[in-house]
């Protein structure tokens, strides 16, 4: 076990007001990128002593947990009341911002008592959560997600009827769209979700669209190539949370950044070349946060193609394309960042991660 891991435990024994999430999150990142099940054991201790007051553990419980985990914090939902045996929690439970992180994890573990659970909240129509007057944003979203973890055979039918509400609006239960990975026949329910998103849906509305395409290979991938040179879906705004889902569906459809910025680089209109630019840029700043290695490109494949000199005395990189739009100081930022990770990547190459 990870000296880190006795540090993050011991820092979780002190009171609430002199724990400190910044450090929790560093602790958190180091026991993702080195540990292993043995530090997962150890956190999961923890976690189940009360599963909302830990969800900062959520990301060790999902990368190395497996279904026998997923069991244990089911019991202690159910003793705890965080989940019963209703086919819908009660309201204040809802309503609670950290519940969705217990259906996030269970999902993730592919626990197959929740999925019922999961379509109820998803599909809100005679689900119970009408009669409540209320949809949890935070809950209804994860339900969806949650789905994509499992076989829907079942639900082919709520899921396209669930879509078709969808249609026309400017808002709506965000992610489920993104179920429709889960139909059998995708190709005009993917036509009609990208009409959706290209003239109906506001733009703080459309991540599941986006992640759904990703997740319907080579029949999504040209709907997802398009929404990433169209700026008017708003792919790269993080505050809405789309940039999330762009991210994700890049990694999902194994688009590199090599991919991308030579894509950019044949622009000649200088404002799509602008907002191209910011959003590569985004989306390096979402490769650097994630933990997650990619065997397809490393951080010095990405320097060496985006930073690296074309000769001695020509740069011809990814700095004189933003000097073009006045993005040079980010091209710079960046680049930093860039080498941090290359040096961090390279470094644990030593120890065998």
């Amino acid at each position: 076990m990870l000296k880190t891991t006795n540090e993050l435990i011991e820092h979780l024994k002190l009171d609430e007001q002199l724990r400190d999430y910044r450090v929790i999150e560093s602790l958190v990142y180091a026991i993702l990128k080195c540990g292993d099940k043995s530090d997962a054991d150890s956190i999961l201790l923890h976690y189940l002593q009360d599963p909302f007051e830990y969800s900062q553990l959520v990301p060790v419980i999902k990368k190395f947990g497996d279904y026998q985990y997923a069991e244990q914090i089911f019991d202690v939902c159910i003793q705890k009341n965080i989940l019963n045996e209703k086919t819908i929690p009660d309201l204040e439970i809802l309503e609670d911002y950290r519940f969705p992180n217990i259906l996030e994890v269970l999902a993730y573990l592919k626990f197959t008592p929740i999925k019922q659970l999961l379509a109820n909240l998803a599909f809100v129509s005679g689900s119970g959560l009408e009669s409540l007057g209320i949809y949890p944003y935070e809950v209804t979203s994860t339900a969806a997600l949650g789905l994509l973890n499992f076989d829907c055979e079942e639900y082919q039918d709520s899921i396209e009827t669930e879509i078709e509400k969808c249609y026309g609006q400017n808002l709506f239960l965000e992610f489920v769209p993104a179920l429709v990975c889960k139909l059998k026949n995708k190709s005009q329910v993917l036509e009609k979700l990208y009409d959706l998103g290209k003239n109906y849906a506001s733009s703080d509305c459309n991540a599941g669209i986006i992640l759904g395409f990703s997740l319907c290979g080579e029949e999504g991938r040209k709907y997802f190539k398009e929404v990433l040179f169209d700026n008017s879906w708003g792919a790269y705004d993080g505050g809405t949370g789309t940039l999330s889902s762009t991210y994700n569906g890049m990694k999902n459809l194994g688009i590199t950044i090599r991919e991308l910025y030579h894509e950019i680089k044949q622009l000649s209109d200088k404002a799509q070349l602008n907002d191209s630019l910011y959003g590569l840029f985004r989306l390096l700043e979402c490769r650097i946060w994630d933990y997650e290695s990619n065997d397809k490109e490393s951080f010095t494949d990405i320097y060496t193609q985006l930073y690296s000199w074309e000769t001695l005395t020509t740069s011809n990189n990814i700095v004189d394309l933003a000097r073009k739009v006045d993005q040079e100081s980010e091209a710079y930022k960046i680049e930093q960042l860039i080498e941090m990770k290359m040096n961090e990547e390279i470094l644990l190459k030593n120890f065998g991660r």
